[in-house]
C-alpha cells in the first residue's frame, strides 16, 4: 500500500474530516467525563486547551468547574464553531477563543490552574516539547492533562509510510509517562482509548471525507480526498487498530 496522495489544502481536509466528532480525539463522552472530573479547578482559575478545535472538551469543562478557559487553536473555522457553542451554553463570558499560533495567542509569562494538550503536542514541537513548555507555564501545584498516540506494537514500515512516520516519532504507553516524569511532572493518572471509541473516530472520520467526495463532485480536490481516506482507513483496518494507541495523562506540576 503506497502513502496516500498529499493535498493543497490539509486545513479544508481536517475541517471536512472532523465534521461529525463530538470530540477530536478518540473519546467516548464517558471517558471525557471522568477525564474532566479528574481536573479541580476553582474560581479565579484559568484552563488552557492548546489544539481546542471546536472546544467541545474545554466547554464540558467550564459547564463543570466555575473556572475560566483559554481555547487556542489555528483552524478558524474550528473556532467560528465554538464560539457559537459557548454562545448557546452562555459560557462565552468564560472563555476566550484564539484563532492564532500558540506563541502569538498566549504570553509567556502567563501562569495557568491548567493545561489541556490532546494530540496537539505538534502546536509547541514534539510530546517532550510540549510537556516541557506546559511545565513552565503552570502554576505550582497545576495540572495538565495530555493525550497523544503510542505504539501498542512496533509497526509495520507499511503502515508508517501511510502515516508519513518513523518508528521514533513515538513511544509505548508507559514511555509517555516516563516522559511525563522527566519533564518534572507527577503522574497522578493514566488511561487509554478502547477499540471502540477508535473505531468510532476513524469510521467518522472516513465517512466524512467520502460523503463530501460524493456530494461535490465539482470540487477538484475531492478525487484526491477521497483516495487519501480510502487509503488511511484501509491502514487503520490493517494495522492501525492493533498497532497505535492513544493514551490520557493527568499530570501534576508539584507545589514545591
Amino acid at each position: 500500500m503506497s502513502a496516500p496522495p498529499p493535498l493543497s489544502d490539509p486545513e479544508k481536509f481536517t475541517t471536512i474530516a472532523h465534521a461529525g466528532h463530538r470530540y477530536y480525539s478518540p473519546m467516548s463522552p464517558a471517558r471525557a467525563a471522568s477525564l474532566v472530573a479528574l481536573l479541580h479547578l476553582g474560581r479565579g482559575d484559568t484552563v488552557l486547551d492548546i489544539g481546542c478545535g471546536r472546544a467541545q472538551f474545554l466547554l464540558e469543562v467550564l459547564q463543570a468547574h466555575p473556572a475560566r478557559g483559554v481555547g487556542v487553536d489555528r483552524n478558524a473555522a474550528f473556532i467560528a464553531m465554538a464560539e457559537t457553542t459557548a454562545g448557546s451554553l452562555q459560557l462565552s463570558q468564560r472563555l476566550e477563543l484564539k484563532a492564532q499560533p500558540l506563541q502569538e495567542a498566549v504570553m509567556a509569562n502567563v501562569e495557568f490552574a491548567a493545561i489541556i494538550c490532546m494530540g496537539s503536542s505538534q502546536a509547541i514541537g514534539s510530546l517532550a516539547d510540549a510537556m516541557a513548555w506546559a511545565h513552565r507555564a503552570l502554576r505550582p501545584g497545576g495540572v495538565a492533562l495530555f493525550a497523544d498516540g503510542f505504539w501498542q506494537q512496533p509497526p509495520a514500515q507499511d503502515y508508517l509510510d501511510v502515516l508519513g512516520a518513523t518508528a521514533d516519532e513515538m513511544r509505548t504507553h508507559a514511555g509517555n509517562a516516563a516522559l511525563a516524569r522527566s519533564a518534572g511532572f507527577r503522574v497522578l493518572h493514566t488511561m487509554t482509548a478502547n477499540n471502540d471509541e477508535w473505531d468510532e473516530y476513524e469510521g467518522l472520520y472516513c465517512g466524512a471525507v467520502e460523503r463530501y467526495a460524493d456530494a461535490h463532485p465539482e470540487d477538484p480536490e475531492a478525487p484526491a480526498m477521497a483516495q487519501r481516506i480510502a487509503a488511511w482507513h484501509e491502514a487503520y483496518l490493517t494495522w492501525g487498530r492493533a498497532t497505535l494507541g492513544y493514551g490520557y495523562y493527568v499530570l501534576q506540576k508539584p507545589t514545591r
